[in-house]
């Protein structure tokens, strides 16, 4: 029997490029914040050997090279301070 579960992420300490462990396969769904910290929530299949995904963080306005789907964007340090935007590695 297959059992999947949402999971979230910290997306700390934050760069350009952040690698998170999580099951083989996992699907990113959003990013928000937390009580006052930024996750990424994934539907993942519970048992997949876990295994390490890359994305990107980059501000407004920043240049995104080679990047993957949208997952989504947050802010930090009130509303509208610091805005940045997550996406799959391409």
């Amino acid at each position: 029997m297959i059992i999947q579960r949402v999971y979230k992420y910290p997306l700390g300490p934050l760069g350009d490029w952040i690698g998170i462990t999580m099951p083989e396969g996992a699907e990113p769904l959003c990013v928000q914040m937390q009580n006052g910290e930024p996750y990424l929530w994934a539907r993942v299949q519970v048992g997949s050997p876990p295994c390490t995904t890359r994305f990107r963080v980059t501000g407004t306005g920043h240049d995104l090279g080679a990047v993957g789907r949208y997952i989504g964007t947050f802010q930090l340090h009130g509303v509208g301070s610091l805005v940045f935007h997550v996406f799959a590695d391409a």
